[in-house]
């Protein structure tokens, strides 16, 4: 209980700033409010697999703010893979030591450059990319997020009886997942007028985004599991590190993007 008070007393603390963040911040200060957030993920990624994040950082936001500047998420990955090279050819050229230590930094580097790039700033630069479509639409899209986490958590505890991924992560359960789908489901439904869909449009929605919002957090989960830690770090007290709040952004944001945006 002691460990759901802390969380309780955080969310209530934090609440407030983003909901305020996501909804009045302007399209460029909120895409240099989610690059913070984005480098600052991308620093625990490092951390947990042991490779240095320094000259990755400046990659990955020189990255970022090419694909701003320019207006399109299509520079994103092939501006990614020429800085994957760039890093490949410095570690090379300024590798000291033994070669078996400096191929395991050129793969551990290239590792969080690219799942870094792909699977945390990408998700957060389509939210960016969702206030293009109605300024309102990013703290909407983070509410449904948080109802889905939250009603996914309590019906875990409640009613969790089968497991989902014992094997990645061992308190998820079947009912938590139809928590989930249910918690996003209800706030979607709620806002389908602002966002300007249907009601079986919100209520599908809403199924995805349970369903693959989920998806995310196995996927960090494995992650966790592989690199052996129990959370990315321990920045946020009670709810772990930025890898462990954002992860469910990794499939979410670029589903709810395209839908809506019609591509």
């Amino acid at each position: 209980m002691g460990e759901l008070r802390k969380r309780v007393v955080t969310g209530i603390c934090l609440a407030p700033i983003i909901v305020l963040l996501f909804f009045f911040l302007p399209p460029q200060w909120l895409f240099l409010f989610l690059l913070v957030i984005a480098l600052l993920g991308i620093a625990e990624l490092a951390t947990m697999i042991k490779a240095g994040p320094r000259c990755l950082l400046l990659f990955l936001a020189l990255a970022g703010a090419a694909s701003l500047y320019f207006g399109s998420i299509a520079l994103y990955p092939p501006a990614l893979l020429f800085l994957a090279v760039v890093y490949l050819l410095i570690k090379t050229l300024l590798g000291e030591g033994k070669r078996e230590t400096a191929n395991r930094d050129i793969f551990l580097g290239i590792t969080v450059l690219l799942f870094g790039g792909i699977f945390i700033i990408l998700p957060l630069f389509y939210i960016y990319r969702l206030k293009e479509i109605y300024s309102g639409l990013p703290l909407i899209f983070l509410l449904t997020l948080w109802a889905s986490d939250i009603s996914a958590y309590f019906t875990g505890k409640v009613f969790g009886r089968t497991p989902l991924v014992p094997r990645i992560s061992p308190k998820k359960t079947v009912e938590g997942l139809f928590g989930a789908i249910l918690g996003s489901m209800i706030i979607v439904f709620a806002s389908r007028t602002l966002i300007g869909i249907t009601v079986q449009e919100s209520l599908m929605i809403g199924c995805v985004i349970g369903l693959l919002g989920q998806l995310g957090d196995i996927l960090e989960s494995l992650g966790k599991r592989l690199s052996e830690t129990k959370d990315s770090s321990s920045l946020i007290p009670g709810h772990g590190g930025i890898l462990d709040r954002i992860d469910s952004f990794i499939f979410t944001a670029p589903f709810l993007y395209y839908y809506l945006a019609g591509i």
